[in-house]
Parts: C-alpha cells; structure tokens; sequence
C-alpha cells in the first residue's frame, strides 16, 4: 500500500477531530456548548486557515482567523465587537501586513538553479516557466524535454517517456506525486529537478544507473534514496525547498 501523504492524514485527523467534538457535544461533555453550525463553519474556516497558510495567502490566513473568531465571540467574550468591528480590523491588518510584508507571501520557486521571481497564481501557468507541459490528471505520460507537474490536495503519477529530458519541474501542495523517470533518458549528462514542495509526499523512480545529487533546502522533512550509487551514470540533481514531507527516490 502507497505510504499516505502527509497532507491527506492532516485533513482527516481533522474531520475525525470534527466528528468527535460533534458526538460529545450533543452528549453535553464539552464545557462550552458548541451545536453542529459551530462546529461545521470551524471545520470549514479551519480548512481555509491551514490551506492558506500553506499556500502563504495574506488575505486568507487574516480573514479566517477573523470568522473564527466572530463565531467564537461568545466564549471569547467579544461580543461587542461582532462583526463589523472585527472584519474591519481584519481588513486593515491585511492590507498593513501587504504592504509591509509583501515579498515575504511569494513562493520561493527555483528553475535549474535560480530563483525566480513569480507568485502562487503562477505555478498553474506553465509558459512562465518555459515548460511544455502541465498535468491535471491523476495519471498520465509524456515525451516532454522539460515537463512540470502541479499538484494541490490530491495524488497523482506521471509517467516521463522523453528521450531528451533536461529538467522536470515539480510544485505541491498538501499532495501525493510519483514521477517514474525509468523510461527517460536525459539530454545530457544530468536532469534537473526543481522540488517546490510543502506537506507532501515526492517519489521518484529512476533507473538503477543513474547517480543521485541531493541540494534540496530542506526543512523538517526525509529524503530517502534507495539502492547503491553508481560510480558513473546520469544524474538525477534535486533542487530547490521541500518543507514538511518526505521525498524517496527508488531504482527500478
């Protein structure tokens, strides 16, 4: 059985959590009574709030942190100010935060070893990077030289055929991607992987004579590479970030 991304465990510990407050608050074992539209519009802005944050939405993290608090204002004892008060403090936090704060909510996308300049919007457009194509199926092939798969809260396989392939970019998001690379053959002596990667599981499936180069900037997460490195082959360079997930590359 394929290993569950993290992303999908965080969702459904979340809709477990959910269930849970739902059952013990109608048996009134919770302190505070909730009812089940408190507890259906917190799953709800919850879900907004982590999905911004991973994805570094400003105006979502601000504006779901501000309709949980209106439906908390009760215990919270703010009710007073509810809801004209706090959306509009939402809104001037956000746009104080945007303009001071404004490069620090771009990704950090990295194509062959330089930064580019882009925003989120970006990573669904693949001519801003100069790639010839862009994946949304759950499974698919492709002959490309330069190919980029984009995935958000879902799994996916892509399987690369090219005989020519230079670079393979990958961008995910709270997903589930397995790049099977033993069929291609690269342009040269390398192919290069751009990772752009937050909670999300990455496997790559090379053949057993290529090399491994490993310059990812990681961040609490495992990269884990099977089998014994050749003296000599092709090889496979991962750049760029990875946060929160783990990325395996397996010789087959």
């Amino acid at each position: 059985m394929r290993k569950a991304s993290f992303g999908r465990i965080l969702w459904g510990l979340g809709l477990l959590a959910a269930a849970a407050f739902l059952v013990l608050d109608q048996l009134h074992l919770i302190p505070v009574e909730l009812g089940f539209w408190t507890i259906f519009w917190t799953v709800v802005f919850a879900a907004t709030l982590i999905t911004s944050l991973i994805n570094r939405s400003l105006g979502g993290t601000i504006f779901s942190i501000a309709f949980l608090l209106i439906i908390y204002a009760k215990p919270l004892h703010i009710e007073s100010i509810v809801p004209w008060t706090v959306l509009l403090a939402a809104f001037l936090v956000w746009g104080g935060l945007r303009l001071i704060f404004k490069k620090s909510w771009k990704p950090t996308v990295i194509i062959n070893g330089e930064k580019v300049s882009t925003n989120w919007s970006d990573l669904k457009a693949p001519h801003k990077f100069k790639a010839e194509h862009v994946f949304s199926d759950t499974t698919s092939s492709d002959n490309g030289d330069n190919i980029v798969i984009s995935e958000k809260m879902s799994s996916t396989s892509r399987y690369v055929h090219s005989q020519h392939l230079e670079t393979v970019t990958i961008n995910v998001s709270m997903g589930d991607v397995n790049v099977y690379l033993d069929s291609a053959k690269p342009a040269g002596d390398e192919v290069i992987a751009n990772v752009n990667m937050s909670m999300g599981d990455l496997t790559f499936y090379i053949p057993t004579s290529w090399r491994v180069d490993n310059q990812l900037n990681q961040g609490f997460n495992d990269i884990t590479i099977d089998g014994d490195q050749p003296a000599e082959g092709p090889t496979l360079v991962l750049q760029g970030r990875a946060n929160m997930g783990d990325i395996t590359v397996k010789r087959v």
